[in-house]
């Protein structure tokens, strides 16, 4: 007999005790390397636990449905509190979205529990479908007035999404956090909300999207904690890195999680400024100070006060320019060009650079007591190529943004293309990345984007294909031959990834992104 209310008997409380339960069957002799993973593993069997309830409620056997999926999600999270409804089901995925949270204001001093609820859906989805990735979109744990969710349950459509894995083999389920960590989801949102109070107007009328934050590498999670130390301090940031790495979105992380964030941000590019306006552009002018100075002027130091001054560049600034800022970062004051009254500033500055300051102080084209002024904390972000695990969800945020901006349907890149994109050197970095995607979007026709277009000759001639290259010959020999011991190891262990990742030293993680990049089935060698 069918009940409507499968897990009746759950609160809140017995939600969480169903956990605690799990670890008595888990304590003696599990092997984990980690607190982690050993709590993921408690998640995962009471998915299992959660699963057999809703089955033996409805008396199913089968496989689920999507429906069913949902509905047992549904049923799940809202009899504990939630107020949760499936929006939008397809061949491939589900979403679902609530404006009230399960645990009330505890996820607000826990948003880990989100990855709880993440792992529960995860594990019944990769039982029944072999494969699942759950996308937290939206998250009341980090500001937004709901949760928008979605569970995808094919690799080949969400491979550029990022989201939490999980796999299973027949008999195990094994999960693989890719989600973003919850520093990098704070700190997108504040720099979503101060864009939004900006620039209302460019949202009405959809002229640009707000700033997008990656960081999957290791690196740029450095990066990102470094902001988080430095925000609600005042000291001098001194960020360095190659044109297009993205100097700007950092200094402006620093300032939304900052103190300051509802006082100005003010950028300048000092690079950019002919070096005899460079001090009336910084400190202003009072009228009549030369020529052309009708009226007085307020200068950057005086928009920014109580907010963040950024000089993107200031490795460009003339000597000149480099005393007068040094009196201002030293005195906290500074008088107007043609003016005589001391203006006091309370600004933090945070300084960027494409060039080697040090190398530059010791040929003698920069102050030596200036560089140490904005010195005071260095942060490096690493030029793109030297970190690939960044360009998959790159490429995914500029494509849905090309979507979005051309109205257009989402394209996906073959794995040929993408691997054109890891194997590029970026000289431009995220910059250049952004322009050649932004090409190869429009000049693609249909949903699969097979070739990158790195400049307009492929329009008219295609000679680079005339042209032999060793490389991708080299990849594509490569390629060949890995699937061909991909395929044969996944005969002799009868598809069994645990077995096929021992017999080919590899993690099982790997194992699953080479089957899923050579577009093999691991099902069809079960026996």
């Amino acid at each position: 007999m069918k009940s409507l209310r499968p897990f009746g008997h759950l609160t809140p409380e017995r939600y969480l005790q169903l956990f605690i339960m799990q670890t008595g069957g888990m304590a003696q002799g599990v092997n984990c390397s980690s607190l982690e993973s050993f709590i993921k593993k408690i998640v995962l069997n009471s998915s299992e636990v959660l699963e057999d309830i809703y089955r033996d409620s409805h008396e199913l056997n089968d496989i689920l449905t999507l429906q069913e999926f949902g509905d047992l999600l549904v049923n799940l999270k809202n009899t504990i509190g939630g107020e949760f409804k499936v929006t939008e089901v397809t061949d491939s995925s589900l979403s679902l979205q609530t404006t009230k949270c399960p645990f009330g204001s505890l996820i607000e001093s826990a948003p880990a529990l989100c990855h709880m609820t993440s792992s529960i859906f995860g594990g019944i989805a990769a039982r029944n479908y072999g494969y699942a990735k759950v996308e937290l979109k939206k998250r009341i744990a980090l500001g937004s007035d709901h949760c928008d969710i979605c569970i995808h349950r094919d690799p080949q459509t969400c491979e550029q999404i990022i989201g939490d894995e999980y796999f299973s083999d027949g008999v195990k389920i094994i999960a693989e956090v890719r989600a973003p960590s919850e520093l990098q989801k704070r700190i997108e949102e504040r720099l979503h909300s101060l864009w939004l109070k900006d620039n209302p107007k460019l949202v009405t009328e959809q002229i640009n999207e707000p700033p997008g934050l990656i960081a999957q590498s290791d690196v740029m999670l450095s990066v990102l904690k470094s902001v988080e130390i430095v925000s609600p301090t005042r000291v001098p940031v001194l960020i360095s890195g190659e044109t297009g790495v993205g100097k700007e979105i950092i200094a402006r992380s620093i300032h939304a999680m900052s103190p300051r964030r509802d006082a100005p941000f003010i950028a300048v590019n000092c690079g950019s400024i002919p070096h005899d306006l460079v001090e009336t552009e910084l400190f202003g002018h009072e009228a009549g100070a030369f020529t052309d100075a009708k009226t007085s002027h307020e200068g950057r130091f005086e928009r920014a006060d109580s907010g963040t001054l950024f000089l993107d560049e200031v490795n460009s600034l003339s000597l000149k320019a480099q005393v007068a800022l040094l009196r201002v970062l030293q005195e906290n004051r500074f008088e107007r060009i043609g003016g005589k009254k001391l203006i006091t500033c309370n600004v933090r500055v945070i300084a960027a650079t494409n060039h080697d300051l040090s190398q530059l102080v010791e040929e003698g084209k920069f102050r030596r007591d200036l560089f140490y002024r904005l010195n005071v904390v260095p942060l490096h972000i690493p030029p793109l190529r030297e970190r690939p695990e960044d360009m998959r969800p790159l490429v995914n945020l500029l494509i849905g943004r090309f979507s979005r901006r051309y109205h257009s349907e989402i394209k996906t890149l073959t794995s040929s293309a993408m691997t054109t994109l890891l194997d590029h050197d970026w000289i431009g970095n995220v910059r250049e990345l952004e322009n050649v995607l932004e090409r190869s979007f429009l000049f693609t026709e249909g949903k699969v984007i097979h070739r990158i277009f790195f400049d307009l000759a492929p329009l008219s001639v295609s000679n680079l294909e005339k042209i032999p290259n060793i490389k991708r010959a080299k990849k594509r020999a490569a390629d060949k031959v890995e699937r061909q011991i991909l395929e044969q190891a996944m005969q002799q262990n009868l598809g069994k990834i645990e077995d096929i990742a021992n017999f080919l030293n590899l993690s099982t993680r790997a194992v699953y992104q080479k089957l899923q990049y050579h577009g093999i089935d691991s099902h069809q060698y079960l026996k």
